[in-house]
């Protein structure tokens, strides 16, 4: 008898966890955070995508991260939203790739950060280590932090099982101007 209680509620607090885990599943996916994620997500309409590859760099421990134009257009009512898209990519033990949304009106933020975080040192802090971090709408994390005395940099795609790429301070300054030539694409298709 004992046994089977003890099963029962182990039971019952498995679908507990289970449901719970399901919700919080569904709220993640619930809500778009940019307008070409929430462009992207209308049915009912024919949404055509364009798309340029900008470029990529080579992060540290078989990572890297991917630029990428977009041009969302929703063919009935000829609306359009433009950004960029950042997508990390990590090929250490276990393989992880997550791309971001970046709406067209957050790149010059987006550059601001990364300047503003590439220029930080040890000076920053009186404490002895440091991590600074820009995030965008759409979860890019872009982050500088002191390393045994040396300042190098990440970037993040995603929050919840989202990926990670190393850069050195060098790499991370191709990374912006890998934006600055993205934006500068979308600045001349605007017009």
């Amino acid at each position: 008898m004992r046994s089977t209680l003890l099963a029962f509620s182990l039971l019952v607090a498995a679908q507990v966890l289970q449901q719970a885990h399901a919700q919080e599943g569904k709220a993640q996916l619930a809500e778009p955070k940019t307008k070409l994620e929430a462009f992207q997500a209308k049915s009912g309409t024919v949404i055509i995508r364009g798309f340029s590859d900008v470029g990529s760099v080579q992060g540290q421990l078989s990572t890297s991260v991917e630029v990428d134009c977009k041009e969302f257009t929703d063919a009935s009512s000829d609306k359009k939203e433009y950004g960029i898209t950042v997508t990390v990519k990590s090929r250490s033990r276990i393989e992880r790739e997550s791309t971001s949304f970046i709406d067209y009106d957050e790149i010059d933020s987006l550059l601001k950060g990364i300047a503003y975080i590439a220029k930080i040192d040890k000076t920053t802090t009186k404490l002895a280590a440091f991590q600074a971090d820009y995030k965008t709408r759409g979860d890019l994390i872009i982050s500088s932090f002191s390393n045994q005395g040396r300042v190098e940099a990440a970037i993040q795609s995603g929050r919840f099982g989202g990926a990670s790429a190393f850069l050195s301070l060098s790499d991370l300054e191709n990374f912006a101007k890998l934006i600055t030539q993205a934006k500068a694409t979308l600045d001349e298709i605007r017009k």
